[in-house]
């Protein structure tokens, strides 16, 4: 499991299997509470009760906890991709420069 600290810090992963494993998991954890919502919301469409309510939001309490991780995941992967184009950009100037 990813250590969260490490992306609010922006600290780099170990490496980016690490970073694509946790989106991984997290999207699969997504997937399992989005059937259980709907689940969910089904027994509470037919109950009606207070329970079968507090259950559906619970459900969706954890969802948008997953789906701000993964935000975060994202975000930081962006970063990443961000430094390597401006990387990447400056090798390919340095290099048409002393081809001039």
């Amino acid at each position: 499991m990813v250590n969260w600290s490490n992306i609010r810090n922006e600290r780099n992963f170990d490496d980016n299997k690490d970073l694509v494993n946790t989106i991984n998991e997290q999207k699969i954890e997504q997937k399992k509470l989005i059937d259980q919502f709907n689940s969910k919301m089904n027994l509470f469409a037919t109950e009606r009760s207070i329970e079968s309510c507090l259950d559906a939001l619970n459900i969706t309490i954890q969802l948008s906890n997953v789906r701000g991780k993964l935000i975060k995941c994202y975000e930081y992967y962006s970063k990443e991709l961000e430094s390597k184009i401006v990387q990447l950009n400056r090798i390919v100037e340095k290099y048409q420069r002393t081809d001039l």
